[in-house]
Order: C-alpha cells, then structure tokens, then sequence
C-alpha cells in the first residue's frame, strides 16, 4: 500500500478522533454534591448541596428543584432562572418532620435555553428527630363583650389576633361568654375553626419538643370547648380547618388574665406558646 496513502488515512483518523473529544455536550451537565444517591437524615436538619452545571452549546434558562414523598404530588422547592453558560451555588433544605418514618425524593431539573436538560435525583431516607420548640410570648385576645377591643380570637397559624368577624377558619381560638351582657371575661375557650383542645397542666413547656406536644396531646381527650380556664394553665391545642395531610399543634401557656370589674371592654387573655408542624 501506498505509505503517503497510510499516512493520510493516519491523520485523518487522529483529526476524527481529537474532533469527537472536543465535540459538544448535547445537554446541559449538572453536579449535586453529596452524589450519594440514597441519603440518611433526620427530620428538623438543614441538608446542604452544592450545585454546579455548565453548557457547551446554549446558555443556561432554568433550575429547578421538586419534591416527592412516596405516593405524593411532587412540590416545586426552587424554581430559579439562569443565565450565562455555568453556574455554581449551595442549596439549603429543610428535612420536614412527619408523624412516621419517610422516604422523600428530590429532584434537580437543569435547562438550557433550546429546551434540553439533564436530571437528577436525591432520595432522602428519614428518621424523626426531636426538635426543641420555639417560643413566642406575650400574645394576646380580647373578651368577646369588649367593646372597644373586637380582636376576641386568635390565629394560632399567623400567630395574630384576630376579629370575631372574620372567617371561622382564622379563629383557632375565641373568647366565649355566656351571653352579651357579661362583665367578666368568660374564661371560656371555643376554637371555630374546628380545633381541638386539651388542658395538659403536667407537660413539660419548658423542655417542649416536637415529639413530645404531639405525643402529649393524643394522650389527652381533646375538647371543643374549653372552660375554667386560668392563669398557668398549659393548653395543648390541635388546629382545625387544614389540608389533611398537616397536623399543626401548638402548646400555650397563660401568663395573665385581666379582668377589670363592672367592664369588659379592655379583660384578655396573655399567653406565651410554642407549635409544631408535621406532614403524615
């Protein structure tokens, strides 16, 4: 065979071959980091990954980030526009808690501008872990019979008082006299929004988490209507009017109860509380 032949087909080969490695990438490539597919974590944790992806061809459009529990709908945790040709950032997730052991699926969805992408996914194997709870103090509602004062409930949720007037499903708890011409505060509690209620004097406020106000309050027989209610008591309350897959628990504690004579028009309720949120 001809060696000037041999020669040329030798280049071109080399020429071919350094041409395929430099080709293109025909989607974005994306990185999450931990890369451990199957993760291990507690509920109440942040997790911390850490995102890169380039593109050979296009500019980068769009990241986004989707969760799903087994059997859910998938929720939409990020959904963040890009642009330029390479990206690098940390991303911080908090692991819900839940009523049992979980497992959660995220998925990382990167796009170009022409539309193509690339995936991938994280799922997270979850234990529960105790979280120490929160306080917020100093929350206040009015008598139902003030008349100067229409907050007489309150939103346990937006942790806010609220008007008697407005929606039932705001009104996680209310002030409830025996009629409209009572002077004293009446000491009673209803929840229009459908909560339940529970007087707990024995459980533990102070060192109060998660775990234990939900615990605490399945132990007791949850009310609608709560009377008698006084200073130092402990009320464990379940809130109503939720989707029903969320249960919303709130502890509170009742530090004061005024209770001007011959009025009710400035009589309230004080109290601190803590709450929990869990995802069954």
């Amino acid at each position: 065979m001809n060696p000037l032949f041999v020669r040329f087909v030798l280049l071109a080969s080399a020429i071919a071959a350094l041409t395929a490695c430099k080709r293109e990438n025909e989607i974005p490539v994306l990185t999450v980091s931990p890369s451990t597919p199957v993760m291990a974590v507690t509920s109440g944790n942040v997790i911390s990954f850490h995102l890169t992806g380039t593109s050979d061809k296009s500019s980068l459009s769009r990241l986004i980030i989707r969760s799903k529990l087994e059997n859910g709908f998938s929720i939409t945790e990020k959904d963040s526009a890009l642009s330029g040709k390479s990206f690098s950032w940390t991303w911080e997730y908090l692991v819900p808690h839940a009523a049992v052991d979980y497992n959660k699926t995220l998925t990382f969805d990167l796009y170009e501008a022409d539309g193509d992408h690339m995936a991938l996914s994280r799922t997270l194997s979850v234990t529960l872990g105790a979280a120490l709870l929160t306080e917020v103090s100093g929350q206040q509602f009015y008598s139902r019979n003030s008349t100067t004062h229409g907050g007489s409930a309150f939103d346990l949720e937006e942790r806010i008082p609220v008007l008697y007037t407005v929606d039932s499903a705001r009104r996680d708890i209310q002030d409830q006299p025996a009629d409209g011409a009572q002077t004293e505060i009446s000491r009673t509690w209803i929840s229009p929004a459908g909560g339940r209620m529970v007087r707990f004097n024995g459980f533990d406020y102070a060192n109060a988490t998660d775990v234990s106000l939900r615990n605490a309050f399945h132990t007791g027989t949850p009310l609608e209507e709560l009377r008698n209610v006084a200073v130092n008591d402990i009320i464990l309350t379940r809130l109503g009017s939720l989707p029903a897959n969320v249960s919303h628990y709130v502890a509170i504690r009742v530090t004061d109860i005024l209770d001007e004579p011959g009025s009710a028009d400035n009589d309230r309720y004080t109290f601190n509380m803590k709450w929990a949120v869990f995802m069954e």
